[in-house]
């Protein structure tokens, strides 16, 4: 997706904010409602890592973000907060109460420096893109903790996926993504020296993060290879 500054940029930021306002919401109720303390401290959902550790993940990168907000417009950053800003290793073997209060108050952050934006277009480009990478965080680890990905919006996987090869030029600047709703299975064919894959967003999506096995609508056989990355 091309961002012309001016009102079109804003149009589509309020439109990934909308939309992490939402994932924030639902991955915040499914740990509510679906996770026992010992299955946040013990129970490895991510390459041996906890859903203590994807939280305390989601946590940190959206204090980051926050912080590169607030830099970028000229907006103090608050010192580090170490007693709540704790890194993902020991950070997710805390207690649910504290990684939720994390997770909300960081989350809360994010919101706050997001809204603070006057003019995207006058931002650096990566600083630019921290909603879309925010929104591509939320979706990809709530899927880590066990959401399936049928159950993920279309909206919000659309909006995702029309951000992947701009927020991850150095890695996708060579795909293109079609989203065709009524196409579950992802098909691939080269065009002018890209890559194109078309397909259900959510399988888009699941691809992209090497996450595809965890779909069950599965993809066609001429799909190039892509290794799963831990963190987003």
């Amino acid at each position: 997706m091309n961002h012309a500054p001016g009102p079109t940029l804003a149009v589509e930021q309020e439109l990934v904010i909308r939309s992490i306002d939402r994932e924030t919401q639902a991955l915040l109720a499914s740990v509510l409602g679906g996770f026992l303390e010992i299955d946040l401290q013990f129970a490895p959902v991510l390459d041996g890592f906890t859903g203590g550790h994807v939280i305390t993940h989601l946590s940190r990168e959206a204090d980051r973000m926050a912080d590169a907000l607030l830099e970028a417009t000229g907006l103090p950053v608050p010192p580090l907060d170490g007693e709540r800003q704790w890194e993902v290793d020991p950070g997710g073997l805390r207690p649910a109460a504290v990684l939720i209060e994390d997770f909300v108050e960081s989350s809360s952050r994010l919101k706050a420096a997001m809204a603070g934006v006057h003019d995207w277009s006058s931002l650096a480009h990566g600083v630019r893109e921290v909603p879309a990478r925010r929104l591509i965080q939320l979706v990809v680890h709530h899927a880590d903790l066990q959401r399936s990905w049928e159950s993920v919006s279309h909206e919000e996987a659309a909006v995702a996926v029309s951000r992947l090869s701009s927020v991850f030029a150095a890695e996708m600047s060579d795909l293109l993504f079609v989203v065709r709703p009524d196409q579950p299975l992802i098909s691939s064919a080269r065009e002018d020296g890209r890559t194109v894959l078309t397909g259900d967003a959510r399988a888009l999506l699941a691809w992209a993060s090497g996450r595809l096995a965890q779909i069950s609508s599965g993809s066609a056989a001429d799909l190039p290879p892509r290794d799963r990355r831990v963190w987003f």
